[in-house]
């Protein structure tokens, strides 16, 4: 009666599974020893490409194993017992991994599972995963972008405080000590209007420096919108206004050959080029009379505008420096300015997607270049 029931509750747990199960057997009297199949449940049924008994499991399940293989990994598990799996194959749109075990000296059962749901979830979540890095990465990319603008911002910020408690109170100072000394002795008529025009060259200074800072501040928050600008006409229009801020200074200015236009914001490479040419005529030795060489050529598929300069020149060391705000390397003394200008000239070119740079040794002239993206053909 136990093993009735056993025999029953056997085949109802054989014929309900959702894998499909069969059970194989071995002749040892069949020369090819290929496994043939003598029972299946339902679902194996419903796989099988031919009559569900006593076929080879080959012509049952065709093209899903290699038959050498299968005959050999039976021949073994017959032998040795243990268990297999067969792989995965794909069929009628599904997936399914088969594997194959002993159970006798001549029979073996074989297992198929339906794993397409698995398969697809597999599939959605690599893809998930593949999403989730690359948005990791593109954060990632964005937090580093923010580090180093809050760094910059804060190295500026650190300038922007000592220009503040050093650049603005110094012509405060003076302008305070001049005019302590008008109001407390007694002076000549010249002297007086000597200590005035100290007073307003104090003064000036500090509205010059003022102005940088304001300009400095716009490049940062204005929107610009680039687009195709003439490098001849930025060229032209910073030419005329360094004749009307260069103070009747004589210089020398010589433009190589017509040059491209590039994408850009025109109003901005004007003060670009107005700030690296300022300085050009600015930082020469004594007696000297500053010249400035312009020309463009092809770097890399990029347009770069090379503006050269016969000046003091800049040493290697500080090459960098000299575009960070406030930084100068002479003495105001020695040349006037705010140290403003070429840190004005490196966030604009960076707002218009390009890079600028110097080449320079001391004592023999430097090259400021600019590189942007040439414009395309004009419509």
């Amino acid at each position: 009666m136990e093993m009735e029931l056993a025999e029953r509750l056997y085949r109802l747990m054989f014929t309900n599974m959702r894998e499909g199960l069969a059970i194989l057997r071995i002749d040892p009297d069949d020369g090819d020893g290929s496994p043939e199949v003598i029972e299946m449940n339902p679902a194996a049924v419903k796989l099988c490409r031919c009559r569900p008994f006593n076929c080879k499991v080959v012509d049952c399940f065709p093209g899903w194993f290699d038959e050498d293989r299968l005959q050999e990994t039976c021949k073994r598990l017959v032998a040795f017992g243990g268990m297999v799996e067969l792989g995965e194959v794909s069929w009628g749109g599904s997936s399914y991994r088969a594997r194959i075990f002993g159970l006798s000296e001549e029979h073996l059962g074989l297992v198929v599972d339906d794993v397409t749901r698995q398969k697809r979830g597999e599939a959605e979540i690599a893809t998930l995963s593949a999403r989730i890095e690359q948005q990791t990465a593109g954060l990632e990319k964005r937090v580093a972008e923010r580090t180093a603008q809050l760094q910059e911002i804060n190295e500026e910020l650190d300038s922007f405080a000592y220009s503040v408690s050093h650049d603005l109170r110094a012509p405060l100072r003076a302008m305070r000590a001049f005019a302590g000394i008008l109001l407390e002795e007694e002076q000549s008529e010249d002297e007086r209007i000597a200590y005035l025009k100290r007073i307003q060259g104090a003064a000036e200074g500090m509205e010059r420096l003022i102005q940088d800072l304001l300009a400095y501040s716009r490049v940062g928050r204005q929107e610009l919108v680039l687009q195709r600008v003439s490098l001849d006409e930025v060229l032209a229009d910073a030419a005329k206004q360094l004749e009307l801020t260069s103070g009747g200074k004589s210089y020398r200015l010589d433009v190589r050959d017509h040059l491209p236009d590039v994408v850009g914001h025109h109003t901005v490479l004007v003060q670009v080029v107005l700030n690296i040419m300022g300085n050009a005529i600015k930082f020469v030795p004594k007696g000297v009379v500053p010249a400035l060489e312009v020309w463009a050529e092809d770097i890399d598929g990029e347009c770069r505008l090379n503006i050269a300069d016969n000046g003091i020149g800049i040493a290697p060391e500080h090459q960098e420096r000299i575009f960070k705000i406030f930084e100068r390397l002479h003495g105001i003394e020695s040349y006037a300015g705010t140290g403003i200008g070429l840190a004005i000239a490196r966030k604009a070119v960076t707002r218009l997607g390009g890079r600028i740079g110097v080449e320079s040794r001391e004592g023999e002239g430097s090259r400021f270049w600019i590189e942007l993206k040439k414009a395309g053909p004009a419509s």
